[in-house]
């Protein structure tokens, strides 16, 4: 089910539990699928063709001057990453991490040339040579689960080809190829426990769902639940809602003769035709820790 992958759930407890040193990220990349992988990091589909190729979120600079407390500025040797303004990024919401001091500095306003202009003056004193972080997403917020949201733009080329319909996003540590470290649906919905009766079709509860026919939605059994016995059709990939109450809902054309639960979850299916530009605003993604 979406969340982290296996590789990062295994280097987690591996570090947790003392045995390895957290494994570092240097740099990550976002990756956009019509179909989701699996945790194992295999299968799903990810877009190709049509110019699409994965764009950078996150990754290390060195800096070339001390910023003290009392100033906003932090100042790049050989210039501010290029990816921080791909696409039409401005770097505005991107978070700034001290990697050297593991500290966190700021929230980034606007940068220059080579130069990161904070939100308000370093939480934290980075000296010159330090390695900073640059981050697409916001300090990790909550518990139960905490997340970490986008926190300003991240832009895609423009498409010159249909890239089909996106459903999920991936987490990478490569531009090709490499390790998964995380994937989820798009849109920031929650999963909802949810039962599901014998008929025709079954019908599905999950109390004050708030879904509308015509939106989409996944059925889950990862975390507990026992799926139906389906006569027709299944509860398989990304659904479409339909006869919608206030707390029940079904899939027109699935029949099922047992009973069933598990969880469901409202998915944002996102269309990207030819010459249009896949960005995703602060707040649109949402990555997820219980």
């Amino acid at each position: 089910m979406s969340g982290m992958s296996d590789y990062t759930a295994k280097a987690e407890l591996s570090f947790v539990t003392g045995q390895i040193t957290m494994p570092v990220l240097p740099s990550l990349f976002l990756a956009l699928f019509t179909t989701n992988p699996t945790d194992a990091g295999s299968g799903g589909t990810e877009v190709t063709g049509g110019s699409y190729a994965r764009i950078q979120i996150a990754g290390p600079a060195t800096t070339t001057a001390t910023t003290s407390t009392s100033s906003p500025t932090v100042t790049i040797g050989g210039g501010v990453p290029a990816w921080v303004t791909q696409n039409g990024q401005t770097g505005a919401g991107f978070t700034v991490w001290d990697k050297t001091t593991g500290i966190f500095a700021g929230t980034i306003s606007s940068v220059g040339g080579t130069t990161i202009t904070l939100t308000a003056n370093s939480a934290t004193t980075i000296t010159s040579g330090d390695v900073v972080t640059i981050s697409v997403f916001g300090q990790p917020t909550g518990s139960a689960p905490s997340t970490a949201t986008l926190g300003g733009l991240a832009s895609f080329i423009q498409s010159t080809a249909s890239w089909g319909n996106v459903t999920s996003f991936g987490v990478y540590d490569a531009i090709t190829v490499g390790n998964l470290i995380y994937w989820d649906y798009m849109g920031g919905f929650n999963w909802l426990p949810a039962t599901v009766s014998s008929g025709s079709p079954g019908v599905i509860t999950a109390k004050a769902h708030g879904y509308t026919n015509g939106d989409s939605f996944v059925f889950s059994t990862e975390y507990g639940g026992t799926a139906p016995s389906f006569s027709a059709g299944n509860y398989t990939g990304v659904l479409t809602v339909a006869g919608v109450t206030t707390d029940t809902f079904n899939v027109t054309g699935v029949n099922t003769s047992s009973t069933g639960s598990g969880l469901v979850r409202k998915v944002t299916i996102q269309a990207i035709p030819i010459n249009v530009t896949a960005s995703f605003a602060s707040s649109t993604i949402v990555i997820s820790g219980a």
